[in-house]
């Protein structure tokens, strides 16, 4: 069934279906795209990706056990 039961209409399930399709395709309308004489977005200086501070989280994570570790340890003494 390709239309709604109200009448002529499109189904809004596959309306979205194709939108969704279109967007993970990347087949954009032309009001999405850019203007052809605009700037694209300026990149910073360093050429590599930011990278994500895992190490400090892992640290972070190391400390908050080790108190939390010694707050538990502390009240099953008392």
């Amino acid at each position: 069934m390709s239309t709604s039961s109200t009448g002529g209409e499109p189904d809004p399930e596959r309306m979205l279906s194709a939108a969704l399709r279109a967007q993970a395709t990347g087949n954009a309308t032309p009001e999405t795209r850019e203007a052809p004489g605009s700037e694209p977005p300026r990149r910073s200086e360093r050429s590599e990706p930011r990278r994500l501070p895992v190490l400090g989280v892992l640290l972070y994570a190391l400390l908050l056990g080790i108190v939390v570790g010694g707050v538990a340890g502390v009240v099953s003494l008392l």
